[in-house]
Formats: structure tokens, sequence, C-alpha cells
């Protein structure tokens, strides 16, 4: 029973790198897909949050749909499925048509790890969580999103109001 275990112990890390192997680079497809989400979807047009998403859950499962095709063979759309989940959390979580929602940008503060000489301008340490270069604390402040119900709510909670309608391109640095 111990040998199975340890083989179990050797085994599960090696399944799940073999998976992230096949994962797709789906922020290469997301840069792809950006423009044709937004001429068939438009944030700015959604009469409701619901309704934007649901449009662009219709428009990925066009583009990552399969079907039978003529000759009976199965033919899959050009979107990975597990990039055309992302999208569609995306847009869940994004403020289209939700008229006075905003994208608020929290920072968030993490430490400066292994600078032998803090301050000195030389950015030999890390950041924990981020592995971005730092020298001070300051250069560790990486801004979290979250939506907030009005810009009023986002910069009381100590926010910035961000500059898109989602978390991917409102807090970008």
């Amino acid at each position: 029973m111990r040998h199975l275990v340890v083989v179990a112990g050797f085994l599960i890390p090696l399944a799940a790198a073999a998976q992230a192997a096949d994962r797709p680079h789906c922020e290469e497809v997301q840069r792809t897909l950006q423009a044709q989400i937004d001429a068939a979807c438009p944030c700015a047009t959604a009469q409701t949050r619901a309704a934007h998403v649901h449009c662009v859950a219709d428009k990925l499962r066009a583009l990552s749909g399969c079907h039978k095709g003529a000759d009976g063979a199965q033919v899959c759309g050009s979107v990975p499925r597990a990039c055309a989940a992302n999208l569609r959390r995306e847009a869940a979580r994004s403020t289209c048509g939700e008229p006075n929602a905003v994208a608020c940008c929290l920072p968030r503060q993490h430490d400066c790890l292994n600078d032998p000489a803090p301050g000195d301008g030389k950015k030999e340490g890390t950041c924990s969580r981020s592995q971005k270069p730092c020298d001070t604390l300051t250069d560790c402040r990486i801004p979290a999103c979250r939506k907030a119900a009005t810009a009023d709510h986002c910069t009381r909670v100590g926010g910035t109001v961000g500059s898109g309608t989602d978390c991917n391109t409102a807090c970008a640095p």
C-alpha cells in the first residue's frame, strides 16, 4: 500500500504538468478575437449585463463549437474551448450593460524580496507573487481589479477607476 501512495505521489504532479503543457495560449486567442467580439457585442449599446454576456457566449459558441460537416466528419471552430470559457467569464465580469458600474483598481502591496541594498536604485530583488524586479516596496504595488457599483464607491474604498470596461484592460500596468 505504501508503494502505491509513493507512486501516486510522483504521477500526480507529472499529470498536472502534462495537462498544463496542453493548455492553449488563450492570451493570443483573446487578442485576435477581441475586435470580432466587440463588433458583434458592443459594450456601449448593451441593454443589460445579461444581454451582453449572452451575446458574447453566442459568438464564442459559433467560433468554438463542433458540428458534423457535409462529409459526416466532426468540424470544430478555430477557438479552443478552454479559451472560449475564459472569454465568457471575462464578459460576465465586465461592466457592460451596467450603466454606473466601473472597473475599480485597488492597490495591493507585495513584499520586495532578496534585494541586498533596498533603496539604492538598483532593482535586484523580486516582488513576492509576481516575480517583478524591485528595489523598494513601492515597486511592488500591483493593482487588483474588482467591479464597483459606482465610481464614487470605488474611490471611497481606496481604488481608482480603471480605464476600461473589464479587468483585463482597466488596471493594466
